[in-house]
């Protein structure tokens, strides 16, 4: 029995031998991999723009278990800006002056397993752009998006700080006009309110804004109008007299007021206008009219502003 138990065993350890050394070797392959370029050691007042190479591409052959595994690696290619460019590589920060540079890639720097081989390179020469880093204030600039709800309006914002420092390449800078906000969405308010708002920089020129997030203050309120009121009649009160004669008998007024109320239909049916006849007997007179308005509503003309009053027996 043990006989028989040991002929099976044997063989079956002896397969599992062969697969165990079957995953060992790896057949030669072929693979590209994308290198993050890291620059080193930059200057504290320059500031690279770009154009500016962020990736260089390496063709390699060599055991496929091994490229396998390299995926995982994290390889990137670094470029000591000093060592490169300065004449001074102990890291005089006048030593490398603004400009455009080309700076060949050097395949020993590139660190790979043993049995790895490097067939190409693409780029061969990393492009780098530097320039004097400055520092510049702007007032912030803060635009709106939509409308708020009907019959109201958004006055100009205040934001909190009123100037934001950004800080980048020279030539950037130097290009920019106004700083404005992210745009503020009013759609349908009826009150003020406040928001924090980021600062709407193109960071992929590496412009730094201090701060970045800007509190803004919307003032929202009720829309005024002037609107004019035509053909208004002119009414007598404190008359106990049955013929009166008023010329003319119609009036025009102009009236400043929310644009929600005074847009009301029939809203002019809420004036109250007339002239006052107490005290008055038969004859011919002159006056003005009283005009009573709704409360929010202010006269800011009128035609004509003299009537004249006959009163008959």
């Amino acid at each position: 029995m043990k006989i028989l138990v040991s002929v099976i065993i044997l063989p079956l350890l002896f397969f599992q031998a062969i697969l165990f050394c079957m995953g060992c070797s790896s057949k030669p392959a072929e693979s590209d991999l994308l290198l993050p370029v890291h620059f080193l050691s930059m200057p504290a007042d320059l500031v690279k723009i770009p154009p500016f190479t962020k990736n260089i591409e390496i063709h390699i052959k060599g055991p496929g278990r091994i490229i396998k595994q390299m995926a995982d690696d994290n390889l990137s290619y670094n470029v000591d800006l000093y060592t490169e460019l300065s004449s001074d590589p102990a890291g005089d920060s006048g030593s490398i002056e603004p400009g455009l540079y080309s700076i060949p890639v050097i395949k020993n720097r590139i660190s790979l397993h043993p049995g790895i081989e490097i067939t190409s390179i693409s780029p061969s020469f990393i492009i780098i752009k530097l320039d004097k880093m400055v520092k510049k204030y702007f007032h912030v600039i803060v635009p709106y998006s939509g409308k708020p709800a009907p019959g109201y309006i958004a006055l100009p914002s205040e934001s909190k700080p009123v100037k934001v420092e950004l800080q980048g390449a020279a030539s950037v800078i130097d290009s920019i006009k106004s700083v404005r906000t992210k745009p503020v969405d009013i759609t349908g308010f009826k009150e003020s309110f406040k928001r924090e708002v980021p600062v709407d920089i193109d960071k992929n020129f590496g412009i730094v804004s201090k701060p970045e997030i800007i509190l803004v203050s919307v003032p929202i309120k009720e829309k005024t109008i002037i609107r004019t009121f035509k053909h208004i009649p002119v009414k007598t009160e404190n008359n106990s007299m049955k013929k009166i004669i008023i010329t003319p008998r119609e009036m025009e007024i102009q009236v400043k007021g929310y644009a929600n109320i005074l847009k009301k239909k029939d809203i002019e049916k809420t004036f109250r206008i007339y002239i006052d006849l107490k005290g008055l007997g038969p004859g011919v007179y002159v006056r003005r009219a009283i005009i009573n308005l709704p409360v929010g509503m202010i006269l800011t003309n009128t035609k004509p502003e003299i009537f004249t009053v006959k009163i008959e027996k």
